[in-house]
C-alpha cells in the first residue's frame, strides 16, 4: 500500500532544499579514506580501511563488531548496478524478492514477501529513511538517490538495535554518498534499455581551498515496460491472464550535499510512479489505472568538532517526509476508483560524545529524540465519494545507547553496547550487544557475536482497517530477535583473503499480513516464533594486472519454532561470482557477475524452483577520460525465473485467485553514454 500525485515539486519542497544549503547545524562528514578507489588497494590494506556503520564511529573492517560488506562506488561502475536492489543482490547472504512494484530484502534465509524491508534499516549519510508509516526500507527505484552519487554501501548484518533502535532487525544498510571532492567536475549522461526505458543523469560537485565542497545531482527516468503473463488470471473474461501496459515505471529525484569544515547539510527529494501489474489487494485485473505513487523528501545538517584531544562531539538534526498513493480499482467494469494514501513527517535529532580520555577504551555515548508530528493513513472511493478509513498517530520516540571499545592487550579487544529506546505506543526496550574480537595470528582474525533487536509494530500494521478487507489486531505486539555468530577472518598475504561465519537468530512475535480463514479478511498477526542458522563462506583475490574475483557461499536453513515448517520465500543456497579484468591499458574493463538463489516455498504453499542468472558489462574510454561508455546485458542466458508472491498477491474474482510465483525479467540490455568536463 503506499504519496499523493498532486504534490510536485511545490514551494513547500523547494524550501527543504533551501534550508538544508544555508543551515549551518550538522550532519556526519566522511572520513577523507572513504574517497580513495578501495578497489586499487591490495586486501591487507582493505582490512585496515575504516567503516562507519557498525559503531557510528571510524574503525577498521578488521575490528568492526560484525562482518560487514562494502560495495564501492568503482563495483557500481564496472557491474552496471541501476539501483540499491541492483548492489545488494551481490552482498553475500543477501537475496532480493521483486513483486513487480516494490523490491524486498532477505538475509541469512529470512525475507517474507511484502513485508516493506520492515526489518532492514536503510540509512543516508547515517540517517534514518525508513517512513514513519509503513517503516518501508526503498530499494528499488522508489529510492531517491541515483546510485552514481554512491560513494560506498556499507552493509552490517545481524541486529543493529543497540546503536540504532527500532527496524535494525536484520541488518543495517548506510549509504554514503560522494562528495564534492570526490565527482570532481560536471558529468552529463544518458543511457537507453529494455522495455523502452530511457534515462537522463546531471551532476556537478567541486571543493575549494577555502574548505567548501559541494554536489549537486538530478536523474530522471521513464519505463514504458513490457506486457505481463500471470497463468492463475487466464480466462477470456481477465484477457487471459496478459496486463498491458501496467508495467510501466518512472521517476525524478534531486540531491544536494554542502560541507565547510565540520559544518554539513545535505537534502533529497525522489518522486516515483509505478504501474500494478499483479492486480494486488483484491483489484480488477489489467485496469490500466492501477499505480503507486512514492514520495521521499529529506533535509539534514550536522556539526561535529574536537572538544579536546580526546573528546568529539557530533550534533545533528533531519527532517524527513514520505507520502505515498495507491490508485486502485476495485470493482469490475466500474467506474469507481480507490484511493489509498499515507504520509508521515519526522524531525529527528541527535547528539552524541566519542571520548577517548581513558586508557585502551573508545567510549561512545548518544541521545536522539523524535517527533512523528504525522502518521496518516486514509482510504476513500472517487465517484461516489465516500471515506473508509481516515486516521493519524503522531507519536514520539527517544533513545539514549552507550559503547565501549575496550583493548584487552594489542591482540584483543571487547565491545560492549547497550541501548534503552521509549515510544508512546510500544513502551520501554533495552537491546544489548557484545563481540569479542581476537587476533588469533598474524593472519587471522576471529569474533565472538551476541546482540539482540526489536521492531514495534508501524502505523500501517496497528491502524490499517477499511471495508475492503483489512482489519486490526488489538493484540499486536513487537518483534525480537537474539543472535549469536562466529566469525573467521584469513588474509595470508595482500592480494588473497578469505572469510567464514556460522550464525543463529532466534526470533519471536514476527509480525506478518495473513489472511483469516473465518473471514478471509488480511489482519496483521503475529506469527509463531521462528527459528535460522547457517554458514557463509567468501573469498577474494586480486591480481597484479588489475584484474579481481570474489566468490561467496550462504547456507542457511529458517523454520517456525513450534512446528518446524520452512519459512516461506527462504532459499537454503546462495552462490555468487564476481570476475573483472581490464583490457588495453585499463581502457577498457569487462566483468561478469553469477548468482545462483535455490528453490524456496512460497507464501501459498507452492514451490518456485531455484535459477542461475548471468549479468555482464564492458565499460570503455574510447576518446579518453572524459567519456565513459558501457554495455550491460542482464539475465544474459534468458533464464525464466520467478519470485514468491505474497497474501496481497490477488484479483476481484469471486473467489479470490492468488498469485503464487511472480515471473521477473528475461534476457534486459542497457546502453549508457557519460561526459565529464
Amino acid at each position: 500500500m503506499h504519496p499523493t500525485p498532486n504534490h510536485p515539486l511545490r514551494p513547500a519542497l523547494a524550501a527543504v532544499f533551501a534550508t538544508a544549503l544555508a543551515s549551518t547545524a550538522p550532519l556526519a562528514v566522511a572520513n577523507p579514506d572513504h574517497q580513495q578507489d578501495l578497489n586499487a588497494l591490495p586486501i591487507e590494506q582493505l582490512l585496515n580501511l575504516e567503516i562507519i556503520t557498525a559503531s557510528k564511529f571510524a574503525q577498521k573492517i578488521s575490528e568492526a563488531p560484525s562482518s560487514v560488506s562494502v560495495i564501492t562506488a568503482e563495483d557500481i561502475r564496472r557491474f552496471g548496478y541501476r539501483s540499491l536492489a541492483d548492489i545488494l543482490r551481490s552482498v553475500r547472504g543477501v537475496y532480493v524478492t521483486d513483486d513487480r512494484n516494490y523490491s524486498y530484502v532477505g538475509t541469512r534465509g529470512s525475507g517474507r514477501p511484502g513485508d516493506f524491508n520492515t526489518r532492514l534499516l536503510i540509512l543516508v549519510d547515517g540517517r534514518r529513511l525508513n517512513d514513519m508509516v509503513f517503516d518501508q526500507g526503498a530499494v528499488g527505484t522508489e529510492f531517491p538517490i541515483d546510485v552514481s552519487l554512491v560513494e560506498r554501501v556499507e552493509f552490517v548484518p545481524g541486529p543493529g538495535s543497540a546503536m540504532y533502535g527500532s527496524s535494525a532487525f536484520f541488518g543495517v544498510v548506510n549509504v554514503l554518498t560522494k562528495t564534492g571532492a570526490a565527482h570532481q567536475g560536471t558529468t552529463v549522461s544518458a543511457s537507453a534499455a529494455s522495455a523502452g526505458t530511457r534515462k537522463a543523469r546531471l551532476s556537478t560537485g567541486f571543493a575549494r581551498a577555502n574548505g567548501i565542497d559541494l554536489l549537486l545531482g538530478a536523474s530522471w527516468l521513464e519505463r514504458k515496460g513490457s506486457d505481463q503473463y500471470f497463468p492463475e488470471y487466464d480466462d477470456a473474461a481477465h484477457n487471459f491472464g496478459v496486463a498491458r501496459n501496467l508495467d510501466h515505471d518512472g521517476y525524478k529525484r534531486a540531491f544536494a550535499k554542502l560541507s565547510w569544515g565540520g559544518i554539513a547539510a545535505s537534502a533529497y527529494l525522489g518522486r516515483r510512479t509505478r504501474g500494478i501489474s499483479t492486480a494486488s489487494y483484491g483489484q480488477q485485473f489489467n485496469d490500466p489505472r492501477s499505480r503507486t505513487i512514492d514520495e521521499y523528501a529529506s533535509a539534514s545538517a550536522s556539526w561535529q568538532a574536537a572538544l579536546s584531544p580526546t573528546l568529539e562531539v557530533h550534533a545533528g538534526v533531519n527532517l524527513h517526509r514520505y507520502r505515498y498513493q495507491g490508485t486502485y480499482i476495485y470493482v469490475p467494469d466500474s467506474a469507481t476508483v480507490n484511493i489509498d494514501a499515507a504520509e508521515s513527517r519526522t524531525v529527528a535529532s541527535e547528539v552524541r560524545l566519542l571520548s577517548t580520555a581513558f586508557r585502551n577504551h573508545k567510549i561512545i555515548a548518544g541521545a536522539e529524540y523524535a517527533s512523528d508530528g504525522k502518521r496518516m493513513l486514509s482510504n476513500h472511493d472517487l465517484d461516489p465519494y465516500s471515506f473508509s478509513l481516515l486516521t493519524d498517530s503522531p507519536k514520539k520516540r527517544a533513545g539514549v545507547y552507550l559503547q565501549d571499545e575496550f583493548r584487552l592487550g594489542e591482540r584483543v579487544i571487547l565491545n560492549a553496547g547497550l541501548r534503552h529506546d521509549h515510544d508512546d505506543e510500544g513502551g520501554g526496550v533495552s537491546n544489548p550487544r557484545i563481540a569479542l574480537i581476537v587476533k588469533a595470528a598474524t593472519h587471522t582474525t576471529l569474533k565472538a557475536l551476541y546482540g539482540t533487536a526489536y521492531r514495534s509494530p508501524n502505523a500501517y500494521e496497528r491502524y490499517y482497517a477499511t471495508n475492503t478487507g483489512f482489519k486490526l489486531n488489538p493484540a499486536l505486539r513487537p518483534e525480537h530477535i537474539k543472535t549469536y555468530e562466529l566469525i573467521g577472518e584469513y588474509f595470508p598475504s595482500e592480494n588473497f583473503r578469505a572469510s567464514a561465519s556460522v550464525f543463529q537468530y532466534r526470533f519471536t512475535d514476527l509480525i506478518a499480513l495473513t489472511t483469516d480463514p473465518v473471514d478471509c479478511r488480511l489482519v496483521q498477526s503475529n506469527i509463531d516464533s521462528a527459528r535460522s542458522k547457517g554458514a557463509e563462506f567468501e573469498a577474494e583475490w586480486l591480481r597484479d594486472d588489475g584484474s579481481s574475483l570474489k566468490t561467496s557461499v550462504s547456507l542457511q536453513y529458517a523454520h517456525n519454532g513450534a512446528n518446524g515448517e520452512w519459512l516461506s520465500n527462504s532459499p537454503r543456497q546462495l552462490f555468487k561470482l564476481n570476475y573483472a579484468k581490464p583490457f588495453r591499458r585499463d581502457t577498457l574493463r569487462a566483468a561478469l557477475e553469477y548468482q545462483f538463489t535455490s528453490r524456496r516455498r512460497t507464501a501459498a504453499d507452492g514451490r518456485i524452483g531455484g535459477f542461475g542468472l548471468f549479468n555482464v558489462t564492458v565499460l570503455g574510454h574510447p576518446m579518453g577520460k572524459h567519456l565513459e561508455l558501457s554495455a550491460s546485458i542482464y539475465n544474459l542466458l534468458d533464464k525464466r525465473y520467478a519470485d514468491s508472491a505474497s497474501e496481497e498477491h490477488y484479483d476481484s474474482s469471486s473467489p479470490a485467485r492468488y498469485l503464487n510465483a511472480i515471473g521477473q525479467d528475461g534476457r534486459s540490455w542497457r546502453l549508457q553514454a557519460s561526459y565529464t568536463f
